[in-house]
C-alpha cells in the first residue's frame, strides 16, 4: 500500500476506531451505564418518534385515501387544511379507541373483582361443592378436597398490623410510586406533544436529515442508507397493519366461538382478547386470565372451558391466522412469522417479540436483492 495522504488518513481512523472498540470492551460496564443514563435522558424522544411512525400509518391513509381530494383543489387554504385536518383525525381517533376500550373494559374488571371479593366466602363454598360432586363421579372421596376456611376478622386485624408496622415504608413507597407514575405521565404527554411536530413536519425533517447525509457521508454509503430506511419503513409498516387486521381477526372469532358456547360477557372478553393480542407473550395469558375472572364468578365449569377455548383458537391463531396475515403482509413465509417471533421474544422478552418480525421481514428483503444482484454479476 502507497503511504500517500488519503491511505495515511486510512490508517489513522482505523487505529482510532480500534482503540474506542478496545477502551469499550475493558470498560464494558462504564459503557452500559453511560449509554442507560443517555437512554433515560432521550427516551420521550424516541418514544415520540416510535409513537409518530405508528400513527403515520394513520395518517397516510387519511391523506392518500379519504382527503386525497383536498390535495387536487386549486384553492390552496384547502390544499393546506388537509395535513392539520388529518392529523386531528389521527390523534382524535386513536385516542378515541383507546379511550373507548379503556371505559369498556376497566369498569368491568372492576366491578368483577369487587364482586369477588364481597362473595368470596360463598364462592369459595359453592366451588368445593363442585368439587366434592365432580370428585364423587370419580369415586374419590371428599376428605381429599381440602377444607378452605378464611377468618375475615383475622385477615383484617393482620392487614391493619402490616400498614401499622411499615407504615414509614408504605408512605415512602406510595411517594414512589407517585413521583414515577407523574414521571411516567409528564414523558407521555411530552412524547405525545413531540410526536405531533414530528408528523407535522415530517417531509421537512426528511429532507433535512437527507441533507445532513449527503454533506457528511459518500454516495455510496448514502445511498445504502435510503434504500435500508425504504425498506425498513415499509416493512414495519406493513407489519403494524398486519398486527392490527389479525387483532381484528381473532376478536372476531373469540366472539362467535364464545356466543357458540355461550360464555358470558363476550362481547368484552372478545375485545380484550383482541387488544392483548396485539403485545405477543405476555398479551395472550393478560387475556385469558382476565377472561378467566370474568367468567369465574358465574360459573367455575364454564371457566375452565374457556381456558380451554381460547388456548385452542390461539394455537389455530398463532399457527395458521398469524403467519398468513402477518407474512402476507410483510412478504415473508409463515415459518419464519413463527420463528421470528419465538427467536425474538427469548432474546428481546416482549420488545424483540414486537420488532422480530418486521427485522425479519427487512432482512429477507434484504437478502432476495443481494441474491438477485448476485445473479446478475455471474451472468455477465
Amino acid at each position: 500500500m502507497e503511504l500517500n495522504s488519503k491511505n495515511i488518513k486510512k490508517i489513522l481512523l482505523l487505529v482510532f476506531l480500534s482503540a474506542v472498540i478496545i477502551c469499550g470492551v475493558f470498560n464494558f460496564q462504564t459503557v452500559l451505564s453511560v449509554l442507560g443514563n443517555a437512554y433515560s435522558v432521550f427516551s420521550p424522544i424516541v418514544a415520540a418518534f416510535c409513537v409518530a411512525f405508528v400513527f403515520n400509518v394513520l395518517l397516510r391513509g387519511l391523506e392518500t385515501k379519504v382527503f386525497a381530494f383536498m390535495d387536487k383543489s386549486k384553492r390552496k387554504f384547502i390544499n393546506r387544511a388537509r395535513r392539520p385536518l388529518c392529523l386531528v383525525l389521527t390523534y382524535v381517533l386513536a385516542f378515541g379507541i383507546i379511550s373507548l376500550l379503556v371505559l369498556v373494559i376497566i369498569p368491568d374488571i372492576i366491578e368483577t373483582v369487587l364482586y369477588l371479593v364481597k362473595n368470596l366466602p360463598s364462592f369459595i363454598t359453592s366451588t368445593r361443592e363442585w368439587l366434592v360432586s365432580v370428585a364423587a363421579n370419580f369415586g374419590i372421596a371428599e376428605s381429599k378436597i381440602p377444607k378452605i376456611n378464611l377468618d375475615f376478622n383475622k385477615l383484617t386485624l393482620t392487614v391493619q398490623k402490616l400498614f401499622t408496622d411499615y407504615s414509614n415504608k408504605i408512605v415512602n413507597g406510595a411517594v414512589d410510586i407517585t413521583s414515577s407514575v407523574a414521571g411516567g405521565v409528564y414523558d407521555t404527554i411530552f412524547s405525545v406533544v413531540i410526536s405531533v411536530y414530528i408528523l407535522a413536519q415530517k417531509e421537512r425533517i426528511g429532507k433535512f436529515t437527507k441533507r445532513i447525509i449527503d454533506a457528511f457521508l459518500p454516495k455510496k454509503a448514502a445511498k445504502t442508507i435510503y434504500h435500508v430506511a425504504d425498506r425498513a419503513s415499509d416493512s414495519f409498516s406493513r407489519f403494524i397493519g398486519g398486527q392490527l387486521v389479525e387483532a381484528v381477526i381473532l376478536g372476531t372469532l373469540c366472539y362467535i366461538g364464545m356466543l357458540i358456547f355461550r360464555f358470558p360477557n363476550a362481547a368484552i372478553i372478545s375485545i380484550l382478547i383482541g387488544v392483548t393480542s396485539l403485545v405477543p407473550v405476555v398479551g395472550a395469558f393478560t387475556g385469558i386470565a382476565i377472561g378467566f375472572l370474568l367468567i369465574v364468578i358465574t360459573n367455575p365449569l364454564k371457566a375452565l372451558f374457556f381456558i380451554i377455548f381460547v388456548l385452542v383458537l390461539q394455537q389455530i391463531e398463532g399457527n395458521i391466522i398469524y403467519p398468513r396475515v402477518v407474512g402476507k403482509a410483510v412478504g415473508l413465509p409463515g415459518i419464519i412469522v413463527i420463528s421470528s417471533v419465538l427467536l425474538g421474544g427469548s432474546i428481546g422478552g416482549i420488545l424483540g417479540a414486537l420488532l422480530g418480525v418486521p427485522l425479519s421481514a427487512l432482512l429477507f428483503t434484504l437478502l432476495k436483492e443481494g441474491i438477485k444482484s448476485r445473479e446478475k454479476l455471474k451472468r455477465k
